[in-house]
Formats: C-alpha cells, sequence, structure tokens
C-alpha cells in the first residue's frame, strides 16, 4: 500500500506544480462584489472538471464479485477541457466597476496571457488597474488536468460489491490534497433467472466522492491559501459482455459536483493614490454542476491482471485508464 501511495503522489506531481493560482490575488485591488465576480468566473471550470474526473472511471465490468472477491485499482481519469471553460465573456459579468478594453479574459485553464481592468478609485480622479492571471493551458496533459486515483472494490452479500477510493492527506509542492470516495454497485441480472447463466452482467452503480485541495499561494505567508472543496455524486446504469480474455462494457447515468473555492488569510492590496486595503478571508465561490452522461469501455483480462480503458460523453469528455488486480 504504501509503494502504491507513493505512485499517485508522483502522478500528482503535475497538477500541484502546475501553479494554477499564481497571483490571483491581484484581483483583490477590486471592490469586493466585482473581486468574487472576477474570482468565480476564472475558477469555475476547475471545478467542472474535477467533478467530471471524480465521477468517471468507477467500473470497467458490470459483473460483480463472488462473496469477498476483491480487486485493487490504479486509474487514471483525464477530462478534455472544452474550448468554451478556456475563457469568459467580460460583458456577461455585470462588473460593477471594473472595465477593460479586452472582450474576454482566460480561466484557470486558458492561456497564459493576463487581462488589465481599470476602475477610479472613489473619491479620487486616479485610475486603478486590476490584472486577473492567466491559465495554465500550455501545462495541460493532452488538453486535460488528468486526476489520479487508487480504488478497492469488495465483493458482499446479494451479488453487491462496496468500492472505495481514498488518498490520505499528501503535500507537495505547497499543496495538500486528500479523497475519500465510497460506491456500491449492484448486480441486476440475478432476478432473471435462466439469463444470469449468460457472458451479459446488468448493475446500477451508485458513489459519493470528497476531495479537498489546500493551495499555499505565498510561502512567507502560510495562511494565504487556496481552499477547494468538492463534493460529487454520480448514478448509473452499467451493461457489460463479460468473456474470459476480454470485456465490453457500456452504460448512462447522471452525476452531480458541488464545488466550494475560498481565498484564506489576511492580504494587504496597495493602490494607485498611495494607500492599501488589507483583506481577510476575501473570496469565496460556490458552483453546482449537473449532467447526464453515457460511457463504453473495454478490459482486457489477463488472469488475476485487468487492463482497462473507458470514454465518457459529457460536457468535459473524459479518459479513464488503469489496471488492477482481481480476485473472485
Amino acid at each position: 500500500m504504501k509503494n502504491l501511495i507513493i505512485l499517485i503522489i508522483s502522478l500528482t506531481a503535475p497538477f500541484l506544480s502546475a501553479q494554477l493560482f499564481d497571483d490571483i490575488e491581484n484581483v483583490l485591488a477590486a471592490s469586493t462584489k466585482d473581486a468574487n465576480i472576477l474570482f468565480e468566473a476564472y475558477t469555475a471550470p476547475l471545478g467542472e472538471s474535477f467533478t467530471y474526473a471524480l465521477n468517471s472511471g468507477w467500473a470497467s465490468s458490470a459483473k460483480t464479485h463472488k462473496k469477498l472477491g476483491i480487486d485493487l485499482t490504479i486509474g487514471l481519469a483525464s477530462p478534455s477541457v472544452s474550448d468554451g471553460a478556456k475563457s469568459f465573456s467580460i460583458s456577461a459579468l455585470n462588473l460593477e466597476q471594473l472595465t477593460s478594453t479586452a472582450s474576454s479574459a482566460n480561466t484557470v485553464f486558458g492561456a497564459k496571457g493576463g487581462t488589465t481592468f481599470t476602475y477610479t478609485l472613489p473619491g479620487t480622479s486616479t485610475s486603478q488597474s486590476v490584472n486577473i492571471p492567466g491559465g495554465i493551458e500550455d501545462e495541460l496533459v493532452m488538453n486535460s488536468l488528468p486526476v489520479p486515483y487508487i480504488q478497492a472494490g469488495l465483493g458482499l452479500f446479494f451479488d453487491t460489491d462496496v468500492i472505495v477510493r481514498y488518498l490520505p492527506k499528501t503535500e507537495n509542492q505547497g499543496a495538500q490534497v486528500d479523497v475519500f470516495s465510497i460506491g456500491l454497485k449492484h448486480n441486476l441480472m440475478q432476478y432473471f433467472g435462466l439469463f444470469d447463466k449468460l457472458p451479459l452482467n446488468v448493475s446500477l452503480l451508485g458513489s459519493y466522492t470528497s476531495l479537498n485541495v489546500n493551495y499555499g499561494l505565498n510561502e512567507a505567508s502560510p495562511n494565504q491559501q487556496i481552499s477547494v472543496e468538492v463534493n460529487t455524486f454520480m448514478i448509473q446504469a452499467l451493461g457489460s459482455l463479460d468473456f474470459p480474455v476480454i470485456s465490453i462494457v457500456g452504460g448512462f447515468g447522471y452525476g452531480k459536483g458541488d464545488t466550494v473555492f475560498n481565498m484564506l488569510g489576511d492580504y494587504t492590496i496597495p493602490l494607485a493614490n498611495g494607500t492599501s486595503i488589507t483583506r481577510s478571508n476575501p473570496l469565496s465561490s460556490e458552483q453546482t454542476y449537473t449532467g447526464t452522461y453515457a460511457m463504453i469501455g473495454a478490459r482486457a483480462n489477463l488472469l488475476f491482471l485487468k487492463i482497462f480503458a473507458n470514454y465518457t460523453l459529457q460536457e468535459f469528455n473524459t479518459l479513464n485508464v488503469g489496471v488492477s488486480v482481481s480476485f473472485r
């Protein structure tokens, strides 16, 4: 297990080193309302990407284990970032004070270039600049921010598996990440008499996931952080043809994700008129994503070793690949 955790940490390293929120604190020079609007527009696609990744890849077959059968899986979910998620329209934001000569600005997944906004400081004729950073488009892996996972399944009574994903709190390059998920898969073929002797399996699967990320913005000020909380729920119907050497699986379902981004800590922001403002825990954003999806995939069955890949059609189409060791 220790070696698996080390592997997961190494797979997570590209995400942790991507410098997702560098210079985001510059938006604090705007009014509280405008700063929150920009913060939400900038970070929203990241929460959406996490939602789609965490709700995918839960099964490579509709078949369940025999009682006390087990499997251990290492997988990687790779949601493809849509073009529309890489920028946002400035005019659609209805900003209170800020204006910009640009028509759009980059999100966290957009190009490197930042965007400058301006407004006149209240009670003065001084123009204040507010900069929102560019994104990490150049650091995406095949247009995706991959999310690795480790998963274990256990066969219970009544053709039901309990599935757990777990990553203990790990720290790397200024970020702390932890994940806990639980799912249940129930095989329906047991209710169809002689049909349960066929290689066909049909099941229902539901899951809940909690992801927490704390990202340090400034090594000199440890309390300055971005906190990300993602809670997802998914339910899907699965069907698979399971032969000795290969399994073909497909399914459709519904998923939901609730994401919360908070900027934590104390910040002193210099203004153009020589004064400054201080803000504590200044920004917060909450988003909910829902939608239906369809999935298709295949798995090679090499005795106890299973190698799988599946593709989920949704707002961010998601590729899952992985390998598992399975008994019974």
